[in-house]
């Protein structure tokens, strides 16, 4: 079986997607551990939540979004035209596919998040950063604050 240029690049365009898609992963959501999070001894303190605010939580963009947009854009604007027509199609398809890219990869990087300001029974306040998937809190709810040895903390109901 032969494969045609055109399913040649429709595969590449569902790979590029997955790829962006893999990186979408909630990693911000109090309920999710990642595996060398599991079987671990944490420290557990109680207290209070008194504030309660909306925020984006954003990671750093890997550069995947731009890159694949590029191949693709210049893929498709190849298809454009013949002769010295196809390279400038080619050349502005990849231009316009890696802005896209870079775009769409800065929407797929953003979460909705909250920071939890929490009193704790011991005297002391954290206010700690989430994700809002998963926490549904109102001040003056009593939570657990569970902190990792590696510094990390999350709020779950009490």
């Amino acid at each position: 079986m032969t494969w045609s240029t055109t399913k040649r690049y429709q595969l590449l365009l569902v790979l590029l997607a997955l790829a962006v898609l893999a990186g979408c992963t909630n990693k911000y959501n109090p309920n999710v551990y990642s595996g060398d999070q599991a079987m671990q001894a944490d420290k557990i303190s109680y207290g209070t939540i008194t504030r309660m605010h909306a925020v984006t939580i954003k990671d750093e963009n890997t550069g995947v979004g731009l890159v694949g947009g590029g191949i693709a854009g210049g893929v498709l604007g190849s298809q454009i035209g013949g002769g010295s027509g196809q390279v400038v199609g080619a050349v502005g398809g990849a231009l316009l596919g890696a802005a896209a890219g870079a775009l769409a990869e800065d929407e797929f990087q953003k979460t909705d998040g909250v920071q939890i300001t929490v009193r704790l029974d011991s005297g002391g306040s954290v206010s700690i950063v989430q994700a809002a998937e998963g926490s549904n809190f109102s001040v003056g709810q009593r939570v657990r604050v569970i902190t990792s040895p590696n510094g990390r903390a999350r709020v779950l109901p009490y």
